[in-house]
């Protein structure tokens, strides 16, 4: 049995890492619609989507600059040309790298609002590809004889590295990249970013790895970043990278050395520089308590009485929030919307509406950003634009109009609808790499401000006039100044400038046609509102987010007027603060010219031909005697995810009817995601009467699984599948399990099956809930038949539908229901049964990748011990959970891991129809139980689940001298 389990640890690992490859892994769709193309250069195959080929000789030009000066620097050459994919199908600002197959790239393109999320000139062509390229030759650069096993027998590429190295090889240190999170965790003593205190940790990461880069280089020299990179140890004769033992004959002291003297260098930089600025509590303003730890986004209704406000409460609980908060002295709040809204909300004129966008399931379900208008006194959502493309939502000029940014194949255009007669008009007409954020009609200008991100790279604010079509500049492209809120007269705007290479705040003036900066903060200030506060002054106020601490938010009410403070002395020590302007040997050019002769060759993409090894992994393995031999598993994956194989197996040597072994490929080439499966395997593994049954499983499968755009919803999904299978069972261990009228002796026989079913599930994440989700419901329902076709010996049909719900109760605790019901018709085999348990079954939410049920579902009424089979069975489960402990703190063997505990007091009950009975009747067999659960969530190599211990008697007969139920069980605290 153990050889069992380590044979599925093993597979639902390695099948659900290789189908986390691919566009698809993080869209959740195939798209087969798409036609693919190939375009290659010298040194690359660019992939991508027929209907962006205009973009290509940009990617070309782009990515062949970026070989010839990575190559340089890294002294890195490819023998094979890298593949490259691009894909619009989504709003993803995002790329990524893989290394199987020694590299290939995946980057979403034609994106307008990467404009925000980064900083600088280069466009976003530029930008990614040159990163996901440095990602690519660092791979090439650490390469050993072990392929990919060498992640798993050292650590090649600590990440904060990987992205350091890819930064400093191809961007400049900016805000967005790395100052303004850097900065602000040196001042708060907390430059770790794995200490799960921040949702700025991720940022923080790129931040750190980005300037140990250049500090690195500056130091020690580019020529020791080669060496590091190009160092190898050995094992068994064969080479293999580790980064820490480079680093240890690189530099004296190894990378602990190198980390505390970079810690001491920043440090003095990051606290010279913070004498020169100003702090928080120089804003003459206390801090305002909000709901949330940390702010995505806050605007002030018109009146200035109520705060609209885009929170995370704790990064235990990772939940968009929408809250509406009274401004007066109570904070009075209540939460109006949740999930994927962007950080884009505005109030309408007369504060009845909030406007906003959210990313959804588009035209042919791509991820795409769409305007959301949300009642405020009712709490009504209404979707105002369909795949659409929009964000940053504005009221227009006029009475229900809308106003807002469209993507268009990567461009920005601002438009205005009329929400009562659903007509759209185009405001700007661009057509070139031209991207726009944060609308915002001026009245008193009769003009458009907009932050224009032009072809050239340059930022600007601009005074578009809508009639004429002119443009009029604020500033002068040289710092990049965003996010605009108008005063309550209208006359001024104040906005947030990245030049300090920390947000901060100023106004600017329109008839004086001056700028004024109202903070000069160190770890930076952002502004979100302006309003007259209803005080006995009428005085105006700018709602304004600071802080000096990673681990949580700030927000104030500050005068528009307030004298900053600035320190007029001299620069900081150039020693200490030279290592940001750090820049790899041979630069790649900022703006980079389209150039269609670099593409050699161009055709149809090919699926089966891209089909790349993606790992191997054997290794020897002893059960007994009679089993011992070698177990492993070998992986194909497409880059695109069309084709994905993987095959999982023991041999044994000591007698070959132990070897077992699954074959499974998974075709995404169309709507659903079709899996096939061959195996010979112990496949279910269950109690039945009073024994343990194993079944081998000989046969195969084929498996259809598709996701339903209308069972989508924040935090929800849901899908349809259908399993067609034919296999040989074959009991083990037959002779150990008597033949009775209550449960007769399982049977070998072969069946052909189809099951449909239909799944769906909402569950709000939280850091708990493997042990005690916080809420959560979910409705499955399965009907399986089989018939004697194709050599089937059984004719049967089984319905199964259950449904779960987690309801709230007081503070934490939480109330838990369950119910489920099973009818079988026709003649199964007999330890196929619906009916109860004798003991508790294991019960895990396996992924969808794997392709057998490991552990029989039957459930059992807790305080009863013995086995009752039938036709039909109704289950139902109320449990009443309370958390006890946050952590038991303890590891067993650097493996095994004891996490959160529960208590839960329970009920179960039961009704088995047609029931048999041990004296050969039949009849109805009704239980209800009762007790006490522990829970504990345990972490095992990394796979966490919940196991619990308990005891429980019959609910007649609690309290009483009746034997009690004491039990151990695995079971998932949700059923599916």
């Amino acid at each position: 049995m153990k050889t069992v389990i380590s044979l599925f640890l093993l597979f639902i690992i390695f099948t659900a890492d290789l189908s986390a490859q691919g566009f698809n892994s993080l869209n959740g769709r195939n798209h087969p619609y798409l036609n693919w193309q190939v375009a290659e250069t010298e040194h690359f195959r660019i992939i991508y989507p027929e209907r962006i080929a205009e973009i290509i000789p940009q990617a070309a030009a782009v990515a062949e600059e970026s070989y010839a000066a990575l190559s340089a620097n890294l002294e890195v050459e490819f023998s094979k040309k890298i593949p490259i994919y691009l894909s619009d199908e989504d709003e993803i600002v995002n790329g990524f790298a893989n290394p199987i197959g020694k590299g290939y790239t995946m980057i979403w393109v034609n994106l307008n609002d990467y404009a925000e999320t980064k900083t600088g000139s280069e466009k976003w062509l530029r930008k990614v590809i040159a990163h996901e390229l440095g990602h690519i030759f660092h791979f090439k650069a650490v390469w050993s004889d072990f392929g990919l096993l060498n992640y798993l027998i050292a650590d090649p590429l600590p990440r904060h590295w990987t992205e350091g190295l890819a930064q400093y090889q191809t961007e400049v240190w900016d805000s967005q990249r790395g100052d303004r999170w850097l900065r602000k965790a040196i001042f708060d003593s907390r430059p770790g970013f794995n200490d799960g205190q921040s949702i700025e940790n991720g940022r923080l990461m790129y931040a750190v790895g980005n300037s140990q880069l250049r500090y690195f280089t500056e130091t020690y020299g580019d020529s020791s970043l080669v060496n590091l990179l190009s160092h190898r140890d050995k094992v068994f004769g064969l080479e293999y990278h580790d980064f820490y033992s480079a680093f240890d004959e690189v530099v004296d002291g190894g990378y602990s050395a190198f980390y505390e003297e970079w810690r001491k260098h920043i440090n003095i930089y990051y606290n010279s520089l913070a004498s020169k600025m100003e702090r928080t509590d120089s804003l003459g303003a206390d801090k305002i308590s909000l709901s949330g730890q940390f702010y995505y986004d806050l605007a002030v209704s018109p009146d200035g009485t109520q705060i609209a406000v885009l929170s995370l409460q704790s990064l235990s609980r990772r939940v968009r929030g929408l809250y509406i908060v009274e401004n007066d002295s109570t904070r009075k709040s209540r939460k109006v919307a949740e999930g994927s809204i962007n950080a884009d909300i505005i109030w309408n004129s007369d504060g009845t509406k909030i406007f906003y966008s959210r990313t959804v399931r588009g035209d042919k379900s791509s991820l795409l950003n769409d305007i959301f208008r949300l009642d405020v006194e009712s709490g009504r959502e209404t979707q105002i634009t369909r795949s659409r493309r929009a964000k940053y939502p504005t009221p227009g000029p006029l009475q229900n109009t809308i106003a807002y940014i469209a993507n268009e194949d990567g461009t920005g255009n601002l438009f205005q609808l009329d929400m009562q007669t659903g007509e759209e008009n185009r405001i700007t007409n661009y057509s070139d790499d031209v991207q726009l954020l944060h609308p915002l009609w001026v009245a008193h200008e009769q003009a458009w401000l907009i932050h224009k991100f032009d072809e050239f790279g340059n930022r600007y604010m601009i005074l578009a006039d809508p009639l004429t079509g002119r443009e009029k500049l604020i500033d002068d492209g040289s710092v990049d100044n965003r996010r605009f809120v108008l005063s309550p007269d209208g006359n001024k705007v104040a906005f947030t400038s990245l030049r300090d290479e920390v947000p901060n705040v100023f106004v600017y003036d329109f008839e004086a046609d001056t700028e004024q900066r109202v903070t000069n903060l160190f770890t930076g200030g952002e502004i979100y509102g302006w309003f007259t506060q209803q005080d006995s002054l009428q005085s105006e106020k700018l709602l304004v987010k600071a802080s000096e601490t990673k681990r949580r938010d700030g927000v104030y009410f500050i005068d528009p007027g307030r004298s900053y403070y600035s320190f007029s002395g001299g620069e900081v020590n150039q020693a200490y603060s030279s290592w940001r302007i750090k820049q790899a040997p041979n630069w790649i050019t900022s703006n980079i010219e389209p150039d269609e002769t670099l593409i050699q060759n161009q055709y149809s993409y090919q699926p089966l031909k891209n089909i790349k090894h993606a790992a191997t992994i054997i290794l020897p393995y002893y059960g007994d005697s009679e089993n011992w031999g070698l177990f492993g598993t070998v992986g194909f994956t497409e880059p695109l995810g069309k084709h994905l194989i993987a095959t999982t197996g023991n041999l044994s040597f000591g007698n070959s009817d132990h070897s077992f072994g699954i074959l499974s490929y998974i075709n995404n080439q169309l709507y659903p995601t079709i899996s096939t499966s061959i195996y010979k395997t112990p496949g279910s593994a269950y109690f039945y009467g009073d024994n343990f049954l194993v079944e081998e499983l000989i046969g195969g499968d084929v498996t259809l699984d598709m996701p339903v755009d209308r069972f989508e919803a924040p935090y929800q999904n849901g899908s349809v599948y259908a399993r067609l299978r034919h296999v040989l069972v074959r009991p083990f261990d037959r002779d150990a399990f008597s033949e009775s009228f209550l449960t007769p002796a399982p049977e070998r026989a072969r069946q052909t099956d189809l099951s449909v079913g239909f799944q769906i599930k909402k569950q709000k994440p939280w850091r708990d809930n493997v042990i005690h989700p916080l809420d959560g419901w979910g409705v499955r329902g399965v009907l399986t038949g089989a018939e004697k076709k194709l050599g089937s010996d059984v004719s049967f049909v089984t319905a199964d539908l259950s449904a779960y719900k987690v309801m709230q109760s007081i503070g934490m605790q939480r109330i838990y229901l369950y119910g489920r019901y099973q009818q079988q018709w026709g003649s199964s085999l007999p330890q196929d049964f619906v009916g109860f348990s004798r003991l508790d079954n294991i019960n895990l939410n396996l992924p969808g990748e794997v392709p057998i049920d490991l552990f029989n579902q039957a459930e059992r009424v807790r305080g009863y011990r013995s086995f009752i089979a039938g036709n039909r069975v109704a289950f139902g489960s109320l449990e009443y959970r309370i958390p006890f402990l946050p952590s038991l703190n303890t590891t067993i063997l650097g493996l095994v891991n004891l996490g959160s505990t529960t208590i839960s007091f329970f009920t179960d009950a039961g009704v088995v129809w047609n029931a048999r009975f041990n004296d050969g009747t039949k009849g109805t067999e009704q239980r209800w139980g009762a007790g006490a659960e522990l829970k504990n969530s345990l972490n095992f190599g990394g796979i966490r689940f919940a196991h619990a211990v308990g005891i429980a008697q019959p609910a007649q007969e609690l309290f009483t001298d009746t034997d009690y139920d004491l039990y151990y069980r695995v079971r998932a605290v949700v059923p599916f």
